[in-house]
């Protein structure tokens, strides 16, 4: 690129961009090649930044309007937006932020009408071991799953439903109150999605957010939707990031999956900030290649 390095992080997916100061407004030519290289990579690493959540906030908004999290324990007074990750404790004893969350494969807020595009994560405070995030890419994964499993996907609607299996995915937290129930009610998106930009068709299912699938018996849904993601989360298709303080992540929710890894909350402190940018009702295009 002209005004900065991009590396790719594997073969298939990911790049490394280098030579970007981020607490430095972007000209609209690095946004532009920024946003290019996010529709087409679909995960972005930015290393060795020193970001305030106003910063990062700032950066954020090359990528949309900015969204707040409807769970939003912990984020800034002056930046509601930025939600904060972390297992360090307030005075009281009471955690500062979110934690032990998305131990599972998953798009973030696809349980939403209009759910997620971009998320940006900023290590703050990283763990020298441990805390790795994995990414998959479902773009691959869709190209070479099995003819009769995309059969059985394509053009078919999914249920999404943060509310199905929440306290099997989170048994250390409150139960969710009828309000926060309501919120977030079941929606239907396609099981099979295309990217707008790049016109590629990308996997979206996954195990612990569906289950109901438009034209099947739920048990033979939820079974078919395991066998997918188990093919779509296979090593060949994985990124697996190990975070250094002042690492910034950003992917697209379109086209890979993620999951936290653990890591020794007693020997160590984790601090991290979070944003993201909704896009658009996903769709499917029979036509799309």
């Amino acid at each position: 690129m002209e005004h900065f390095d991009a590396i790719p992080l594997t073969f298939r997916f990911g790049t490394e961009i280098v030579g970007l100061d981020l607490t430095e407004a972007l000209n609209e030519e690095e946004k532009s090649q920024v946003i290019t290289l996010f529709n087409s990579a679909s995960v972005l690493l930015f290393r060795n930044q020193a970001l305030t959540p106003g910063q990062l906030s700032a950066f954020t908004e090359t990528f949309g309007k900015q969204d707040i999290h409807h769970l939003a324990e912990g984020t800034f007074p002056d930046h509601p937006e930025v939600r904060v990750l972390s297992n360090k404790k307030k005075a009281d004893g009471t955690l500062i932020g979110a934690y032990k969350g998305g131990h599972h494969w998953h798009s973030d807020l696809c349980f939403k009408e209009i759910p997620g595009q971009a998320t940006l994560l900023y290590g703050a405070e990283c763990p020298p071991e441990g805390a790795d995030t994995l990414f998959a890419d479902m773009h691959s994964a869709y190209e070479n799953l099995p003819q009769d499993l995309k059969e059985k996907l394509e053009g078919r609607m999914a249920t999404n439903d943060r509310n199905w299996r929440y306290s099997d995915l989170y048994p250390w937290r409150p139960a969710l109150t009828e309000e926060q129930i309501a919120k977030v009610p079941p929606v239907q998106h396609p099981a099979v999605i295309t990217h707008p930009q790049s016109g590629r068709r990308a996997l979206y299912v996954t195990e612990m957010m569906v289950p109901h699938i438009d034209g099947m018996e739920d048990d033979e849904a939820q079974a078919l939707v395991a066998e997918v993601e188990t093919f779509a989360t296979q090593k060949k298709y994985i990124y697996r990031h190990k975070w250094q303080t002042g690492d910034l992540v950003v992917w697209d929710n379109r086209s890979v999956l993620h999951k936290a890894t653990s890591f020794d909350d007693t020997k160590y402190d984790r601090l991290m900030y979070r944003t993201q940018v909704l896009g658009e009702k996903p769709v499917f295009k029979p036509d799309a290649g």
